[in-house]
């Protein structure tokens, strides 16, 4: 990775822990005071490299691991803000960075939510993985 595409990298984390949803080219360039051209590259090429996930046909990031572009149904919520997450696992890590707070996940299995306060996850409980691992990117949105 580039100095640049981590520089862009850090702006597209910043602008999602501010809770800007919609985190693109355009905003990325504006906030980062960076070229949009070559804010646009460097996104191909961190995509390219599985560090972000574009929106189909769009300079706007669908994924940067934990954080969602788009709503999946999982959100981490700290001191009456929220974000969205990818997953249950990515609702936690955002809980992790940002601080205490709570997640929700709601399918069509119903509605899960849990705290965490102090580093403690409360209530315990399972989630269920219905992809290994090893072959999350082949489908990285449905994962």
């Amino acid at each position: 990775m580039t100095p640049f595409d981590r520089k862009v990298r850090a702006e597209i984390y910043r602008l999602f822990a501010e809770g800007l949803v919609s985190v693109d080219a355009e905003a990325i360039g504006r906030s980062g005071n960076l070229a949009r051209q070559l804010v646009e590259q460097s996104l191909v090429r961190l995509e390219a490299d599985h560090r972000i996930v574009l929106l189909p046909d769009t300079q706007r990031v669908m994924m940067a691991h934990p954080f969602s572009g788009v709503d999946t149904g999982y959100r981490a919520q700290i001191n009456g803000r929220s974000w969205f997450a990818n997953c249950a696992w990515d609702a936690l890590a955002i809980v992790a960075l940002l601080g205490d707070g709570t997640g929700r996940a709601t399918g069509r299995d119903g509605v899960i939510d849990w705290s965490v306060v102090g580093g403690r996850i409360s209530p315990d409980g399972l989630v269920h993985l219905l992809v290994p691992a090893a072959q999350f990117w082949d489908d990285i949105g449905f994962t």
